[in-house]
């Protein structure tokens, strides 16, 4: 598409990032079906291509849409009707897609559990839901055991981690007998079944278990972290969920059927349910299930699949640079990332490794948000399109982007720093049961556009480059009432290129508010005293005296939360071993 000259020097209504699609691109409709509709008209003549690749299990298209029938019919013969949630607690095993699945089928809304949560947590999530059925990953019912009693559920449903796996694999995985044990504890208010009894229950349906597509209609429900608050339920729709796809439909996107795609982000987020396996297997890719989110498990997986894409948390992807294994991956197309702000001397060692591992592909980023169907901008390989050092890509198709003026709530010209917000068709329906909380998080502007509020803070620049750098929520008040912000603080400090990790928090003391600087230096044997001295000189020099941290601490590692981001409470209640800045010379 020719380049649009900017007429307004607003993002909202110039659409830079149009000149990265073409008329092809921007004509693309969205389907009105279900998702599983959508995967099944993909995929219905190409039933004997490989679906899921599951620990040598090859299963086949044919088969998958057969298993979903199957879960479709049970759920409709333990009474599931639209509009109901069906609970799930289980990492991402071929089980867990089939109910998924057949939920969207159904009209029901697959409930996602965080196994990460607290006991008290998981007793409110689970009881909001009024649901009488849980199906439990047997691997992961030790999470979830104590929560149970407390809460509405009747019937548990216990997946054996080695179902799909093949015999011979599952004779030499300890987890074989597992769900055995686990279902035989059922006794009083809950009655535990196995996967298969369950399973066989779709031979006592007779007739259609589909309902008729409506739009708006909720398939997948996964959860905000609760680390600022109670964690809420997100209404992710068919709709939301294939527009998502359809983004990948797009002239720059250089797939083809057969793909293999890694699934490396659990699939109680978004990222893991709907970018890494719905989306793969709407285009007709191969999916490679990984119940474990793990270093070890990225490696080993990355030497046996050799996929050709996946996307993974970015400390993953510095995990295997730093193993200094020599990994095939020629067969990579994209090697992607997204969640953690990327330093750019990281980005050079990750791309100089994939060329020496024969990766002809570039590290490709992205940004997104659960609220807003996962992915929100993303790099790719537009013929027109260069990457920018701090950049998260540009806005996915049918996405607007822009920066908006926290305290008036007026959008904001190119390069303005403010509160990012986004219309998407990909968005939330709501948070479940809270219409207060989805009130504030979506704002209607006077043309009736409908906004959702990121809580970051960035900008867009004129070719539509999204650079995101922090939570509005990370900043701190001065006396005369200005916003400092935190993250800009840590920019300063991250140009020293010893620095691996920073986090800058605001504490309170005897003698007042103080700042304090946690850092992880990338190696253990140089002069953190000399480094420190260099920071905080370039700091004095650059910064003005409010935004001088008060003390530093050096750590080996940043503490981090059950729900899998940093631990700053944790960082904010530390003083033990704090370096006062007027000691260092």
């Amino acid at each position: 598409m020719p380049e649009k000259k900017l007429l307004t020097g607003y993002p909202s209504i110039d659409k830079p990032w149009l000149k990265y699609y073409t008329a092809k691109d921007l004509a693309i409709k969205v389907p009105q079906s279900t998702v599983f509709q959508n995967i099944y008209e993909n995929n219905k003549e190409y039933q004997e291509d490989i679906a899921l690749l599951y620990y040598g299990n090859k299963i086949r298209y044919r088969s998958l849409f057969d298993r979903v029938e199957i879960c479709a019919r049970a759920l409709r013969q333990i009474g599931i009707r639209p509009g109901d949630c069906v609970n799930l607690c289980t990492a991402g095993v071929p089980e867990a897609i089939y109910i998924v699945l057949a939920c969207s089928r159904i009209g029901a809304i697959a409930n996602f559990i965080n196994p990460l949560f607290t006991r008290d947590q998981m007793i409110d999530r689970i009881n909001d839901t009024e649901a009488k059925w849980i199906f439990i990953l047997d691997a992961m019912y030790s999470y979830i055991k104590a929560a149970l009693p407390q809460t509405c559920i009747e019937n548990v449903v216990i997946i054996p981690a080695t179902n799909s796996i093949p015999p011979l694999f599952s004779k030499l995985m300890y987890l074989r007998s597992e769900a055995k044990k686990i279902s035989q504890q059922g006794s009083g208010k809950q009655r535990f079944l196995k996967w298969n009894e369950f399973c066989a229950l779709s031979q006592l349906f007779s007739g259609n278990p589909d309902v008729l597509y409506q739009p708006g209609t909720p398939m997948v429900m996964v959860y905000s972290s609760g680390s600022t608050g109670a964690s809420k339920g997100i209404q992710l729709t068919n709709d939301g969920i294939n527009a998502m796809i359809a983004n990948y439909g797009v002239s720059s996107m250089q797939f083809k059927r057969g793909d293999s795609f890694l699934q490396m982000i659990p699939v109680w987020f978004s990222t893991g349910i709907v970018y890494s396996i719905l989306m793969p297997l709407a285009k007709g890719f191969v999916v490679i299930p990984e119940p474990k989110f793990s270093k070890e498990s990225f490696l080993k997986d990355l030497k046996k699949y050799k996929p050709s894409i996946t996307l993974t948390a970015t400390s993953l992807w510095i995990h295997i640079v730093n193993s200094g294994e020599s990994i095939d991956l020629s067969n990579m197309k994209y090697p992607i990332t997204g969640g953690e702000k990327i330093l750019p001397q990281d980005d050079s060692r990750i791309n100089a490794y994939f060329r020496k591992c024969g990766c002809r592909r570039k590290f490709y980023k992205g940004y997104g948000m659960c609220e807003l169907g996962s992915e929100i901008t993303g790099t790719t390989d537009a013929e027109n399109y260069h990457d920018k050092q701090g950049g998260c890509g540009y806005p996915i198709l049918g996405v607007t982007v822009s920066a908006f003026d926290i305290s008036t709530g007026k959008e904001l010209p190119y390069g303005h720093h403010g509160e990012l917000r986004v219309i998407s068709p990909a968005r939330m329906k709501g948070y479940y049961k809270n219409p207060s909380a989805t009130a504030e998080f979506f704002k209607t502007d006077e043309n009736g556009n409908i906004w959702g509020c990121t809580g970051d803070i960035g900008y867009v620049d004129e070719d539509g480059e999204v650079f995101v750098l922090g939570r509005a929520t990370d900043h701190f008040c001065r006396d005369n009432g200005e916003i400092v912000y935190l993250f800009d603080i840590e920019e300063e400090i991250f140009r020293e290129e010893t620095v691996n990790q920073c986090k800058v928090v605001n504490v309170n003391t005897s003698s007042g508010n103080a700042l304090v600087a946690h850092i992880v230096f990338r190696q253990t044997n140089i002069n953190t005293e000399l480094s420190l001295s260099r920071i905080h000189k370039h700091l004095q020099e650059s910064l003005p005296d409010y935004m001088v941290p008060n003390y530093y601490k050096v750590r080996s590692s940043m503490p981090v939360h059950s729900n899998g981001k940093r631990d700053v409470a944790s960082l904010r209640e530390d003083r033990m071993n704090l370096i006062p800045a007027n000691d260092l010379r």
